[in-house]
């Protein structure tokens, strides 16, 4: 099988470089060598199983081994990470998995696809330098708003979005993410770690398409934190998020004939967190082990198998997810309990499941003891209003960063 792939990140990458493995010709189009993206670059550990590569120690990276999380009030809580998480540079991270993928023997083409026909059972696609490509079998890993998807699958409902806005912060670096609620936002803030600056961060809903109030609120905390210095040497980045919409479902949206879509092309990221790399991995790793058997309606079913349910959870429990009451209550069990820390540690790793998150909460505030259990349980809701109990520590040595 000869397979023509549009898009090098993640997705297209790991598609790539397993397809070609096994011994089919594989064509992927990128005309980046490496690029950034508006996220922090955290790759969980389950996204670490799916590409041990990544383990590699020495690749750049940056270790982060405890998350620092504000609630809406700026009640903090410091969370050890049984699972440290490596954070990279999307630029660094986009360069190694293509280079993995060429040198798994895909051929790959520093150019930009311009044009996708389906001629009788083939797949034509052309460049921007006007060379004409045909392959049996198409895969768009070129995000949401790529070509691709927009050629192949324009009966398919528009995915919702959010807005990703932030910062590269130069010259700062730590140790740990920092995740920041707000009250009324559908979203959160994040600085995360990399090897020789900051990437901060907020998302929110994307409808009103407005991003200055985002970046108002996530500058504020930034220079509470920090110090106003942080916003001397900054690169600012923004983008949208895709996710999908109620009316579409995961084995819906993603296999047509002689096509397939993965990654963010097809939707997949996280409604609450918005993390789309281990998706990315995830699901081309399901569309080359479908394609090696011959048989691709095996891509749709395996996906919708591992995360279908869980990302309709995730959909339809956003905004209590988010919810000031919550994010209170969550903050403050995890500020006082180890063992609601170990579950908030299961979280960022990826490893705890969020149809079952409500009863892993309750079952550890009473594996806490009675009397702490009792006490959390009547601090649960946090009236609105509620004076703030403290506010944000200042400067690089409350965070364990850098100059």
């Amino acid at each position: 099988m000869k397979l023509i792939i549009v898009g090098g990140g993640p997705a297209g990458s790991q598609a790539a470089e397993l397809a070609a493995s096994k011994g089919a010709r594989v064509i992927l189009y990128e005309a980046r060598p490496g690029w950034e993206k508006p996220c922090g670059g955290g790759v969980p550990e389950r996204g670490v199983d799916l590409c041990p590569a990544l383990a590699d120690a020495g690749l750049p990276q940056r270790i982060a081994v405890r998350a620092r999380i504000f609630s809406p009030s700026g009640r903090e809580a410091l969370v050890p990470l049984a699972e440290p998480l490596r954070v990279f540079s999307r630029c660094d991270l986009n360069r190694i998995l293509l280079e993995r993928a060429a040198g798994a023997g895909t051929e790959v083409r520093r150019e930009k696809v311009v044009a996708v026909f389906r001629r009788d059972q083939a797949w034509e696609v052309t460049d921007g330098a006007g060379r004409k490509e045909q392959g049996d079998f198409l895969i768009g890993a070129d995000g949401a708003s790529g070509l691709v998807r927009s050629r192949v699958a324009p009966h398919l409902p528009r995915l919702d979005g959010s807005i990703g806005i932030g910062y590269f912060l130069e010259g700062y670096s730590s140790d740990e993410i920092i995740l920041k609620f707000y009250d009324g936002l559908d979203g959160y803030a994040w600085i995360f770690p990399r090897r020789d600056h900051l990437a901060a961060g907020i998302c929110g809903d994307g409808a009103g398409g407005n991003s200055q109030p985002l970046f108002e609120q996530m500058e504020r905390f930034l220079i509470d934190f920090y110090g106003a210095q942080i916003l001397r040497h900054t690169v600012r980045y923004g983008a949208k998020i895709p996710s999908l919409p109620s009316s579409l479902k995961v084995e819906d949206s993603c296999l047509g004939k002689g096509w397939a879509l993965t990654g963010d092309a097809a939707g997949f990221v996280d409604p609450l967190t918005r993390e789309g790399i281990h998706y990315a991995l995830l699901s081309s790793r399901f569309l080359s082990q479908a394609l090696e058997r011959d048989d691709p309606a095996a891509y749709p079913r395996a996906c919708a198998a591992a995360f279908g349910d869980e990302m309709a959870w995730a959909r339809d429990h956003r905004g209590a997810f988010f919810a000031r009451r919550f994010c209170e209550a969550f903050t403050l069990l995890a500020s006082a309990s180890r063992p609601i820390q170990a579950v908030v540690s299961d979280l960022i790793a990826g490893r705890q499941e969020y149809r079952s998150l409500r009863h892993r909460l309750g079952a550890r505030v009473v594996a806490s003891g009675l009397g702490l259990g009792l006490g959390l349980l009547r601090r649960l809701v946090v009236p609105d209003g509620a004076p703030s109990p403290s506010h944000y520590p200042i400067g690089p040595t409350a965070s364990g960063a850098s100059l």
